[in-house]
């Protein structure tokens, strides 16, 4: 299914379409222009963008200030180290939601050194072999590609049981992670879009790269004589947002990304439960956007237009942090970078309402005192309490805010300076007015 411009103002979302120059040439009437957690996805000769029915931008300021600390880390690391930040870097920023269509480009080698790179510190023992020739293209987003292939060969070694994997580029480009076939056939992938609805992180994330790029992913499976592969395939571009047309009770039309979820009728099936109830809420109130679920649909012009909602800014923070932890292996920071980013990431999950992380006082004492140095303040007295907030997270937020911590009954709270009161970082993480935050208990 190919999204024509006129039928833009069709789909259930505040969305737009932008030309290559940036141009919008088509909307929805609830678009409103770009705002924080809008997401970017491939259509051909320009992009659809999509915007949050409610913005969040408390947790972007954190993401986007934890993905300037990774890009900052990155500048200053060299060789494979770098290549490797490198790597988790650019996953990170479009499982964020940041556009990687229009960022640089890279050639056919270039993504495959940095898979290497990558798939060294993550698929400790796997073999890979770089087979030749390459094709002479350039490509967008070649890094995010590339983490898209070290999902691709750890899945192998995992779930496949093999040992060493060889990296193809063939015409399209089509970027290919194969191995011998065993005696087993291939495990299965599946693997929901929406972070609400899966639990893993590897196949997801592939999806999520296909999506942004108007790729095709293509799970595991018999690819030749002898062999099985999974691919990310840049040919015939295709609009990675699943969208379907419901006509008279049947899906007349469907994105290969609708037709992907095996869980939902596709093309020419006919459509019951919640995708009917649906179609009838959206017949009741003809031109609006009704929801069900993770799903949202409206009728237009006697079609039914549905669409899975696209991550939202809290459940983008969920998948960045998840990918953080899943890709530490590919992260060794300088300082200050180090200490920044641990701090943020404490920071966003207190943004998105989980407690505080306490430690005991003995380690506070041991970590705070050089998370201080490493930031360029010097540690204030140690407040005497049973538990004590996460030492990093503490001294980031006293050299941002110029504060001090103070006790009151057995909290620990941060206490900013009065110039400091009106911060975003405060408001974010849910201060009290006057800038004191607690941050224990």
């Amino acid at each position: 299914m190919r999204l024509d411009i006129s039928e833009v103002a069709a789909l259930p979302l505040p969305a737009a379409f932008v030309d290559m120059e940036g141009r919008a040439v088509a909307k929805t009437p609830e678009w409103s222009g770009r705002c924080p957690g809008t997401v970017s996805f491939h259509a051909g000769q320009g992009h659809l963008l999509v915007a949050p029915d409610s913005a969040t931008p408390e947790l972007h300021l954190l993401m986007d200030r934890l993905l300037v600390e990774l890009r900052c880390a990155t500048a200053g690391l060299a060789g494979e180290e770098g290549m490797r930040a490198a790597v988790l870097t650019a996953g990170l920023e479009l499982v964020a939601g940041i556009p990687q269509a229009s960022g640089p480009t890279g050639t056919a080698e270039h993504v495959l050194a940095l898979a290497v790179a990558a798939i060294r510190a993550r698929a400790q023992g796997l073999g890979v072999q770089i087979v030749g020739p390459l094709p002479s293209v350039t490509v967008p987003a070649p890094a995010a590609i590339a983490l898209a292939l070290v999902q691709l060969a750890v899945n192998a070694q995992v779930h496949e049981g093999v040992q060493r994997v060889a990296l193809r580029v063939s015409p399209g480009p089509t970027f290919a992670v194969e191995w011998a076939a065993g005696a087993r056939a291939s495990a299965p992938v599946s693997s929901h879009r929406h972070p609400l609805r899966r639990s893993g992180w590897g196949w997801g994330y592939v999806q999520m790269v296909a999506d942004a790029l108007g790729a095709s992913a293509l799970p595991p499976g018999p690819n030749g004589p002898g062999t099985s592969g999974a691919c990310v395939s840049l040919g015939a571009p295709r609009l990675g947002l699943p969208v379907a047309v419901i006509h008279e009770g049947r899906v007349e039309r469907a994105t290969q990304a609708w037709d992907q979820d095996q869980r939902r009728p596709g093309y020419g099936q006919q459509v019951d439960g919640l995708l009917a109830r649906l179609a009838a809420a959206a017949s009741d109130q003809p031109g609006r956007i009704v929801y069900d679920d993770l799903y949202q649909a409206r009728l237009h012009r006697g079609r039914t237009w549905v669409v899975l909602t696209p991550e939202s800014g809290s459940s983008r923070a969920r998948d960045l942090l998840a990918g953080l932890q899943h890709e530490r292996a590919l992260w060794v920071a300088p300082e200050p970078h180090a200490t920044r980013a641990s701090a943020l990431a404490t920071l966003l999950q207190v943004a998105m309402g989980e407690p505080w992380p306490n430690v005991p006082p003995g380690l506070f004492a041991e970590v705070f005192p050089a998370a201080c140095a490493n930031l360029g303040i010097a540690a204030p007295e140690l407040v005497d309490a049973v538990v004590l907030p996460e030492p990093r997270a503490a001294a980031y937020l006293l050299a941002e805010l110029d504060g001090r911590l103070a006790r009151r009954s057995d909290e620990v709270w941060l206490v900013c300076s009065a110039a400091a009161s009106g911060s975003p970082l405060l408001q974010a993480l849910g201060a009290l007015p006057g800038g004191w935050l607690r941050m224990s208990g």
